[in-house]
């Protein structure tokens, strides 16, 4: 293995490992997966986001956070309601069982690598995201759904 292939692959270990440690924290001392964790923080700085609007925050698909929210809904964490100025639109907002919640939880694994992945320079992020997407193509990874980190459950499941 070269040097590159090298550094690259012991830095997708630590980054699952990070990721990994991060999310077993979570369900253990909070009961949240870490995607759950994610979009309870990003409702949190952006209180009143769509589910688009979430989606766009965590680097996800609609569906995805959709599901999410629905989850943390019905476990008394966040509300949806009808915009005042757009019926059309529904926002999403902290209760105060899901601010509490975020009181005593401190920056998770995704959160600094969404925080990175912001502040790269534009030229690095350009040839962070070709080369992470060659990788995905040779491995064969193209059509495994890019759900948030360890969200694994299904759209039917609502726990």
């Amino acid at each position: 293995m070269t040097a590159p292939a090298h550094t690259v692959m012991n830095a997708l270990r630590r980054i699952v490992q990070g990721l990994r440690q991060s999310a077993a924290y979570s369900e253990k001392t909070i009961g949240l997966t870490a995607a759950q964790l994610l979009v309870l923080k990003q409702v949190s700085a952006h209180d009143g986001v769509s589910v688009n609007g979430l989606a766009a925050a965590t680097f996800t698909h609609q569906s995805t956070v959709s599901e999410i929210v629905s989850r943390l809904e019905l476990k008394g964490f966040l509300r949806r309601e009808r915009a005042t100025d757009d019926a059309r639109r529904v926002e999403v907002h902290l209760t105060p069982n899901g601010r509490a919640l975020l009181s005593i939880n401190p920056p998770s694994a995704s959160d600094r690598l969404m925080q990175a992945v912001k502040t790269l320079p534009p030229e690095t992020l350009d040839g962070l995201a070709k080369g992470l997407d060659a990788v995905i193509h040779a491995a064969g990874l193209t059509e495994e759904a890019a759900v948030l980190f360890f969200e694994d459950k299904h759209p039917e499941d609502p726990s």
